[in-house]
């Protein structure tokens, strides 16, 4: 029987503009502390407030913001996400104070919460069901991509021109490309009917179910661990690999790590469209525990790097698969606050993982801090099973 067919307009335009998003965001977060202490002479851990304030921004913006996804339709929501985005980027162009840097910070987290969740619902609208897991596996793909493109185009610019200007510039080009992308996206008339479904359930519920979508918590959760362990990566890998003398081989680290998740992503898609998410989410978390076990006892470059491999596929997967199951299983009529509670784990995540991780290193070293992270990859597969596994 022919599968229905996959790729359209707006799904290629929606996966650039996941990209653009994206790159926006490593674009500058890989170099904006170093910016502010350059620029502003404060300290590192100072410095490092314009990360927080941009991931609280985007935290709260998802827990405000996702149910009016729904409510302002889909696509308007991308424009109005897209807008922000954009104007964000330019205003880091403004000559400014530390503190403005701080509220630009806040406005961009803004728009980046409202495009990423409403280009995510957009996807789901967009894709046949019976396809889910192959094409958001494509979607998502892109902020694979833009995590390795984007560092090392931040790097590469800086280091050429020797300012974080032509930085800024590319960020706000790439931003304003994303919003002359939006004219071109047709999401289709699902949309409206949600809007109103959406506002007659906006009116009965009351607490914490107004803000995120509880339903989709339980499997969140597990997305939550996952990059908690992330955070130990992205935040920690450097200086340990530099403790082992192995600075030549993490060079190559989050390139390897992209690569992988490049790969396996659409066969991991079309698995599970096949054979279900159980199929392949257990050997997913496996490989997570795997890469950090391998990590802890890295004392060369190859087993960085087969560290690497492992930890890639366990993450890149197991965000794709959560990611599929959400759109799958959401209703219609809000996939906007589902899409932006499953991106709440995500950033709830990225952000407690560094403090609790960084608390630990001083005290157990780097090799039993990964160690423990190995541990709560096993704690990731348990809460799976019991929240949903045992039930598909």
């Amino acid at each position: 029987m022919d599968q229905p067919k996959l790729w359209s307009r707006s799904l290629i335009v929606l996966m650039v503009l996941n990209f653009c998003s994206a790159m926006s965001f490593w674009l500058l977060n890989v170099k904006i502390v170093q910016f502010a202490v350059d620029t502003y002479g404060v300290a590192e851990s100072i410095a490092g407030l314009s990360i927080t304030f941009y991931v609280i921004s985007a935290l709260f913006s998802r827990m405000v913001f996702g149910g009016r996804i729904d409510a302002w339709g889909v696509k308007r929501s991308i424009v109005i996400g897209s807008a922000i985005n954009a104007i964000g980027t330019i205003l880091y162009l403004v000559p400014m104070g530390f503190v403005p840097l701080l509220c630009v910070r806040v406005f961009h987290g803004v728009g980046f919460a409202i495009m990423s969740g409403a280009t995510a619902a957009g996807a789901a609208l967009v894709l046949p069901p019976e396809r889910y897991g192959e094409g958001i596996g494509y979607y998502s793909m892109m902020q694979a991509l833009a995590t390795g493109i984007g560092p090392f185009v931040a790097i590469m610019l800086t280091g050429m021109f020797g300012n974080y200007r032509v930085m800024f510039v590319c960020s706000a080009i790439i931003a304003i490309i994303a919003l002359l992308g939006t004219p071109f996206l047709t999401i289709p008339h699902q949309e409206r009917a949600a809007k109103h479904v959406h506002i007659v359930q906006a009116v009965k519920e009351q607490g914490i179910g107004a803000l995120i979508m509880l339903s989709v918590v339980p499997i969140a959760s597990v997305l939550f661990l996952v990059y908690v362990c992330y955070a130990g990566i992205i935040s920690f890998v450097t200086s340990y690999a530099h403790m082992r003398g192995l600075d030549d081989a993490v060079s190559f680290y989050f390139v390897v790590y992209a690569i992988v998740i490049l790969i396996s992503r659409p066969p991991v898609g079309r698995r599970i469209d096949r054979h279900g998410e159980n199929s392949t989410i257990y050997h997913c978390l496996v490989s997570l525990v795997a890469g950090f076990v391998v990590l802890a006892f890295a004392v060369n470059g190859a087993l960085l790097l087969a560290s690497a491999v492992l930890v890639g596929f366990g993450i890149g997967a197991t965000q794709s698969i959560i990611q599929t199951v959400i759109a799958r299983d959401a209703p219609v009529e809000e996939l906007g606050k589902a899409n932006s509670t499953f991106f709440m784990s995500m950033d709830l995540g990225s952000g407690l993982g560094p403090v609790i991780i960084g608390a630990a290193i001083p005290v157990i070293g780097y090799s039993a801090s990964y160690l423990g992270l190995a541990v709560l990859g096993v704690l990731a597969i348990v809460v799976y099973h019991f929240a949903h596994g045992r039930h598909h």
